[in-house]
């Protein structure tokens, strides 16, 4: 069947779907999240961020409910997942606890390049594999998550700056492992009730 006009002028839109929709709304929400932190607002920051995170929960399930799981939509959620869960929470460590004495906190930065790195081999290696019905390391949306709690516990709770650089540095080693945690299982239910008190915490506190 000949793609239509629009398609052959915009031959990337023929992959537009569900699925692949709301993966780029995970990227807007993450958008809005930077905007938020040149804003100062950590609070409206981590809302966002939280939605990204339930679209790139959904993504994956309308994709294989619907049965439109493909290639480009794998690398397009990859790509959103490094923004998103990779760069937008180093953004938020860099403006809201290091400031401009990032040599003074050296173990901070530290810790901010090597959770990065090890989200970007992570995204990678899932790429590579066939994982339809487990995941091996830690995925990167939780790993998020963790670590923005760990943020949001150094700046509004005044834990020393040391609690932030560890927990990037352990999830930055669980993201690469060989643990092997089953797709919608027992752990993404515990982390998804979690994600939810902390930004309840977060909007009302």
């Amino acid at each position: 069947m000949k793609p239509n006009l629009f398609v052959r002028l915009f031959p990337a839109l023929k992959h537009l779907n569900i699925p692949n929709a709301l993966t780029t709304l995970g990227l807007v929400f993450g958008i809005f999240a930077c905007y938020f932190l040149t804003q100062r607002d950590l609070r409206m920051a981590v809302i966002f961020l939280f939605f990204a995170g339930v679209m790139d929960a959904v993504d994956g399930y309308v994709a294989a409910k619907l049965d439109q799981q493909t290639e480009f939509g794998q690398y397009v959620d990859t790509l959103v997942d490094f923004f998103t869960c990779g760069i937008v929470p180093i953004w938020m460590v860099f403006d809201l606890l290091v400031g401009d004495a990032i040599f003074d906190n050296v173990l901070i930065v530290l810790a901010l390049i090597f959770y990065c790195m090890c989200a970007l081999w992570r995204l990678a290696y899932y790429n590579i594999i066939e994982a339809d019905k487990s995941f091996t390391g830690l995925p990167v949306p939780g790993s998020m998550m963790v670590v923005t709690m760990g943020v949001w516990c150094v700046v509004k709770l005044g834990f020393p700056m040391w609690v932030a650089a560890v927990t990037f540095f352990v999830i930055g080693i669980l993201m690469v492992s060989g643990i092997v945690l089953k797709k919608y299982g027992w752990w993404q239910k515990i982390m998804s009730v979690l994600g939810l008190i902390f930004v309840l915490l977060v909007i009302f506190t």
